[in-house]
């Protein structure tokens, strides 16, 4: 449950600079990956290759949606870090809950260009997406505590 509570951490931290400037400092994510193979090496060696695994796969997958234009390079970095943390099987739903969180931030600054006209909203391009990856990562903490009906089965 620690590398759970990490990893919410890590993207509350993330959210707050992302929201503030558009940036996730490479200081956090690479902390946050690091952290995670040290913890996971103390529940042993195959823990720690299958977080490093985990980590692997989603930089290659994350690269090419990156190259696609599809989310930042600060955002995938925190997916790999926040993934890894967690490691497998808990990073599909974390990954899940944070796709389902990314709509949810999409549809409000929908509403929220709308409701101001664009007058007070910045003309940013992009998401603070990190925000989408605290959502999947409360989420996560929720349906592995209090809420174990939000749980999804790998």
């Amino acid at each position: 449950m620690i590398p759970t509570w990490l990893a919410l951490a890590g993207c509350a931290v993330a959210s707050y600079g992302d929201v503030r400037s558009r940036r996730i400092p490479n200081w956090l994510t690479g902390s946050l990956a690091l952290a995670a193979l040290a913890i996971h090496s103390f529940y042993g060696l195959r823990a720690a290759i299958i977080s490093l695994l985990v980590m692997i796969v989603l930089t290659g997958a994350g690269t090419l949606v990156y190259s696609w234009g599809g989310i930042g390079g600060g955002d995938i970095k925190l997916a790999v870090a926040a993934s890894g943390m967690v490691s497998y099987p808990l990073c599909v739903p974390f990954l899940l809950y944070s796709a389902i969180g990314g709509g949810l931030l999409a549809i409000g600054f929908i509403l929220l260009r709308r409701a101001a006209r664009g007058d007070n909203i910045p003309k940013s391009k992009t998401l603070p997406y990190a925000v989408a990856f605290l959502f999947g990562a409360v989420v996560l903490v929720l349906s592995q505590s209090v809420a174990p009906f939000l749980r999804i089965s790998v």
